[in-house]
């Protein structure tokens, strides 16, 4: 595991650049994801860089590393899974190797395959191939987008580099908020690739791969894709059995390291079947660690703990005290190069940190609700459906009156709420503000300055629900999730809570044979009625406690809206205020305050939104007050 970056200076270009100071300078920032050693590589025309996490091959795995002629190297960050039997067939081939590591199996494999090396790797990665005759460049990430990788361009150079920070670093990037990312923040709670906060600064997508040519030429082009299109197979007990088998294959390629080993325990249906493959696979009990809360809504631990006792596992557990997250909040938040307000990350951050002191490499269960439909939110038209059959004269006039008046006080309130305000909309419209976690499209007008708001900003979102119309609506927002939420969000989560504790997560639910057993797969055997998961749940019953099927998905939440109302009162005002608004030139300071006091006065839960403010201008004072 590593943090990676580099600079490549175009032929053409008439200025002289400092290889060696500027990737120090970006080296510098990304500490975390490589704390155990570094290393560079200049020539004429390019530096790279790296920091190491040392996972595999702790003795001769050092970067960079070069193929047998010693024209091509490597920067890698990541793990790769099959990289043993990819290993054999390299050296059938005829390739030497001077490491045990995954990383010099990639350079051989390219070598092989060129730009094709990316179909035969199963794992999560962001790495970079210079080629010294051609003096070009081959930057690749990973199918999903678990590892990150940033990049800048212009008629002179190119900049990459696993943190955002590492490319500001470089002191060669001017600091300027893209508007478009801007309002998709605003919205999403994230910026989904390819774009960053930054103007020129964006994300290389998931399952793309960039060639950079002397001359300065580059191209993008995708490897992989998501196909739900695929023929399904029809038998249900050849779909269970074709899920256990590839789910046990990717565990047991996951647990494979030369450090200790452990996983995150929730007490959800996911991570329960993740650590019970695990200690079926391991001769000894598994590692495994939850933190807990005091506030009941918010506490797995009873979960967690059923779960322990059921798989024999050393179980570890953090009671964590609300102030002590308060206490870390800027420390936290800071992290994340852009804004980014997924409050579950403070709880991440946390755990990971825990773990950190007893291993070094932790498996998840994230992905399963993407995979399986396993959010409340593919029951949208379920609800929705049930509701329009209630007479329009009562749910005009009666129900919604009711609703309307009602605080906001609880999550049921909510969802119905939300069944009643999307019933009639259309499929896309209805998937595309349920992806909105912080403002709707149509509350931006009055949220932004006229001078900055920008209509449409999500229609890119379509793209992806129309990529493939044969599909049903929810396979079609399966789909979009996959692409926009799971990469933008949830990994991105993961991977920055963990690699700022120096800890590895590994996502087995993400495996190439897991993938394409998910596509294989029909969508009526994930959603069953209102059961979700139901073939995930099915396949892995033996593994799940009878009490954690019948129980309700919490999440991994912290009180936000007790917050806004109590301790962060003072900061969120300080924040906010009307000189630093009117300064800013962002905001529309008389709506902030509204949607505030609708939430102090419990008229009407604000959370999200509000969290989504603090964590910009937590960012932007930062970023440009300081």
């Amino acid at each position: 595991m590593c943090g990676i970056n580099g600079i490549m200076k175009f032929n053409q270009s008439s200025e002289i650049y400092d290889f060696s100071r500027i990737v120090n300078r970006m080296n510098c920032s990304i500490i975390h994801r490589g704390p155990d050693s570094d290393g560079f590589f200049y020539s004429e025309n390019i530096g790279l860089g790296m920091r190491r996490l040392s996972i595999i091959d702790l003795d001769t795995g050092s970067q960079p590393i070069y193929n047998e002629e010693r024209n091509k190297v490597i920067v890698f960050n990541g793990e790769i899974y099959n990289y043993k039997e990819l290993y054999v067939k390299l050296v059938e081939k005829g390739h030497t190797f001077s490491t045990l590591s995954d990383t010099e199996v990639i350079l051989h494999l390219y070598e092989e395959y060129s730009e094709g090396c990316l179909t035969h790797l199963d794992g999560m990665f962001a790495f970079a191939i210079y080629d010294l005759e051609l003096k070009s460049l081959f930057i690749a990430r990973d199918r999903v987008g678990e590892k990150p990788l940033y990049y800048f361009r212009n008629d002179d150079i190119i900049l990459f580099a696993s943190e955002l920070k590492s490319i500001l670093n470089s002191e060669l990037v001017q600091r300027e908020i893209n508007l478009y990312a801007f309002s998709q923040y605003l919205q999403l709670t994230y910026i989904p690739s390819p774009l960053t906060i930054y103007d020129n600064i964006y994300k290389l997508e998931a399952g793309n791969y960039m060639t950079i040519k002397n001359s300065g030429e580059l191209f993008i082009n995708q490897y992989w894709d998501y196909d739900l299109t695929c023929d399904k197979i029809s038998d249900y007990n050849e779909s269970k059995e074709l899920l256990r088998k590839n789910l046990f294959d990717s565990v047991e390629k996951r647990m494979r390291a030369d450090v200790p080993l452990g996983a995150f325990l929730s007490g959800g249906i996911d991570s329960t079947i993740i650590v019970g493959i695990m200690s079926r696979l391991s001769k000894k009990p598994i590692e495994t660690f939850t933190i807990g809360f005091n506030i009941k809504d918010y506490d797995e631990r009873d979960r967690a703990k059923l779960v322990s006792k059921y798989h024999n596992t050393n179980h570890h557990e953090y009671l964590l005290e609300f102030e002590e997250i308060l206490g870390l909040l800027d420390n936290i938040i800071a992290k994340f190069d852009e804004p980014f307000a997924d409050s579950s990350a403070l709880p991440t951050y946390i755990v990971s940190r825990y773990a950190s002191k007893h291993v070094k490499v932790v498996l998840t269960g994230d992905a399963g609700d993407e995979l399986f439909a396993g959010y409340s939110k593919y029951l949208i038209n379920y609800y929705s459906h049930k509701y329009t059959k209630i007479p329009k004269f009562i749910r005009k006039f009666i129900l919604e009156r009711i609703i309307n008046i009602l605080p906001d006080k609880n999550s049921i309130s909510r969802k119905i709420r939300k069944v009643i305000s999307y019933a009639e909309y259309d499929s896309f419209t209805k998937r595309k503000e349920l992806m909105c976690l912080g403002f709707k499209g149509n509350e931006l007008s009055e949220l932004l300055n006229e001078k900055v708001f920008l209509a449409n900003e999500l229609e890119f979102i379509r793209k992806f629900y129309d990529k493939q119309p044969k599909l049903s609506d929810l396979e079609r927002a399966l789909y979009t999730d996959f692409k926009v939420v799971l990469e933008g969000d949830m990994l991105k989560k993961v991977d920055s809570m963990s690699m700022l504790n120096s800890i590895e997560t590994r996502v087995p639910m993400l495996s190439t044979g897991m993938l394409d057993t998910s596509t294989n797969i029909k969508v009526d055997y994930k959603l069953k009625g209102r059961n979700k998961k139901y073939i995930l749940k099915d396949t892995f019953s033996d593994l799940i406690p009878k009490k954690l099927l019948r129980a309700t998905k919490k999440g991994f939440g912290v009180p936000l809206d007790y917050w806004f109302r109590g301790p962060l009162k003072s900061e969120f005002k300080r924040l906010t205020n009307r000189q630093l608004i009117e300064k800013q030139g962002l905001f529309n300071h008389d709506y902030i305050n509204k949607i505030y006091n609708e939430h102090c006065s419990m008229k009407k839960n604000r959370k999200g939104e509000l969290w989504t403010i603090f964590v910009f201008q937590k960012w932007y004072e930062r970023e440009f007050l300081r």
